[in-house]
């Protein structure tokens, strides 16, 4: 039996997508090992969203050449439609394949290696989305797609020239999706798109997917992933307040405390907005965990304006932050501003952003401890041989000896903060 290994890099969409992929391999039988291993075929999907995302890629490239310069390489996703040429410049790399046909990539290498197919044929999936069993996923917390793509042009951005337009899945797909997901013990699902709270079908917004969801599948967890904070509205907050069926957590990207930077970004909100929108998450229930992306060293960014973005990252509303430092993305606006960040500045004020993201993170762990948390497992042990778990507003936990590895939901009760995560007990497995 021929083995294949798949990577991702980059977002929570581009995860979904290689899963699929995994699936459709599988299915042509394939065995699926990690991407450290030796193997007949590497698949890796690639990110581009910053320079650091390519050169993850690169390495990435080179680790499976060094494994098994022999392989069939394939290259998919962002990095492949932004820079090309480079990549065919690259040794070893067999298939340089953009988005557009990333779902193809089983039907192409039967094409072209068939060789690495012993039996099975390529069973097409219309649009990338059809009712999957799940059992060859790498998690306990299953994501779906229900959309693509992006028509925003934030000026730093390259995802719409990568991913192409808006567009939303038919939400008749996505329930019976979710259906065939749970009806094989996956607790907790994960709604992810480049642009979720675009969402449009059938008449039917963000909120309607969801009530949805709730109303005709018996789903026991739904997360949403990063949402525009000028797109939360009053009905998805209560069901992210209230609802003990949809996760406690909200991801609403800031990328700048600054209203000159968020008005060079092009970013359709203001300083204001974002700080009322989350004292305002806060409000309806304090457990729920508010995370924020934010980009340091955006050209022309002065300390100043660093400092609003600190001010806002330490606001008390806010409990953890992704930081990323900021690159010129190839054909976006903000490639061609003036007034760069010296590199070594950037870095330092990365640090100084992470330094206070980590304190309120702890912070965030110590106001849950003697509550009550639902945690669903990872499905592979830590270095120590333990498992840690992710409860519904997204805090890490250090599962005891011996529960974890399952799908189920567990009510975890924390009793102290250690390192960066919450040390318990299971009080109702």
């Amino acid at each position: 039996m021929k083995r294949v290994a798949l990577e991702t890099v980059g977002c929570r969409l581009n995860q979904y997508e290689t899963e699929r992929l995994a699936e459709k391999l599988i299915g042509l039988g394939l065995q699926r090992i990690s991407y450290k291993e030796k193997a007949d075929l590497y698949v890796l999907n690639t990110c581009t969203v910053t320079g650091r995302a390519d050169a993850d890629c690169r390495k990435l490239i080179n680790r499976a050449r060094r494994l098994n310069d022999g392989a069939v390489i394939v290259v998919a996703g962002c990095y492949a439609v932004s820079q090309p040429d480079e990549l065919a410049g690259l040794s070893g790399i067999d298939l340089i394949i953009g988005n557009d046909r990333k779902m193809r990539i089983p039907e192409i290498l039967q094409e072209r290696f068939p060789a690495l197919f012993e039996n099975g044929s390529a069973v097409a999936l219309p649009g990338g989305m059809k009712p999957r069993t799940g059992e060859h996923l790498m998690t306990n917390r299953a994501m779906i797609k229900i959309g693509d793509g992006c028509n925003q042009f934030c000026s730093y951005c390259i995802v719409p020239r990568v991913r192409g337009g808006l567009v939303s899945f038919d939400s008749n797909i996505i329930i019976d999706e979710i259906r065939g997901l749970t009806a094989r013990g996956f607790h907790e699902v994960v709604l992810t798109a480049v642009h979720i709270g675009r969402y449009r079908h059938d008449d039917l917004n963000l909120h309607g997917l969801v009530k949805r969801i709730l109303d005709e599948t018996d789903l026991p967890r739904l997360r949403l992933s990063s949402l525009e904070p000028n797109e939360l509205d009053e009905h998805l907050l209560t069901m992210v307040a209230e609802n003990p069926r949809v996760c406690r957590h909200l991801h609403l990207p800031l990328q700048s405390g600054s209203d000159r930077i968020l008005k060079l970004m092009r970013r359709p909100y203001r300083r204001d907005d974002y700080l009322t929108l989350v004292r305002e998450i806060k409000t309806a229930n304090p457990d729920i965990t508010v995370g924020c992306d934010l980009i340091v060293g955006f050209p022309g960014e002065t300390e100043d304006d660093f400092a609003a973005s600190l001010n806002v990252l330490d606001s008390g509303y806010v409990d953890y932050g992704h930081i990323f430092s900021y690159s010129d993305r190839p054909g976006t606006a903000s490639s061609e501003f003036p007034d760069k960040i010296e590199p070594s500045v950037i870095k330092e004020r990365n640090r100084r952003a992470r330094e206070v993201c980590a304190r309120r993170r702890r912070n965030q762990m110590r106001s849950q401890i003697g509550k009550e948390l639902g945690v669903i497992s990872e499905r592979t042990p830590n270095k120590s041989g333990g498992f840690n778990g992710i409860s519904d507003n997204y805090l890490k936990v250090r599962l005891p000896a011996p529960m974890g590895g399952a799908k189920i939901i567990v009510t975890f009760k924390p009793t102290g903060l250690k390192s960066d995560h919450l040390e318990g007990e299971v009080i109702r497995p």
